[in-house]
């Protein structure tokens, strides 16, 4: 069961640093300490994500960002982050 829980926890962590990949947050070197906090924030919002499946679906038939806020609950902050 532990093994399980963290292959889950890989999985959306795999997930959640290819969003951000895509929004371009960690294109502009430092982070304020704001920035860490939201992205502490979206980290655990990311782990807890029912949408690993759709969030999947995506991103094999996309490469941009388009159309992410319809299941993302991060993807607001990632364009915040990255603007």
């Amino acid at each position: 069961m532990f093994e399980r829980f963290i292959q889950n926890q890989e999985r959306h962590a795999e997930l959640m640093g290819e969003m951000m990949r895509r929004f371009g947050v960690l294109e502009g070197g430092d982070i304020s300490m704001t920035g860490a906090t939201n992205l502490e924030r979206a980290a655990r919002v990311c782990m807890g994500c029912r949408s690993v499946a759709e969030c999947e679906s995506w991103m094999a038939q996309s490469k941009g960002t388009e159309g992410a806020e319809a299941f993302c609950p991060n993807a607001r902050i990632f364009a915040r982050l990255a603007a």
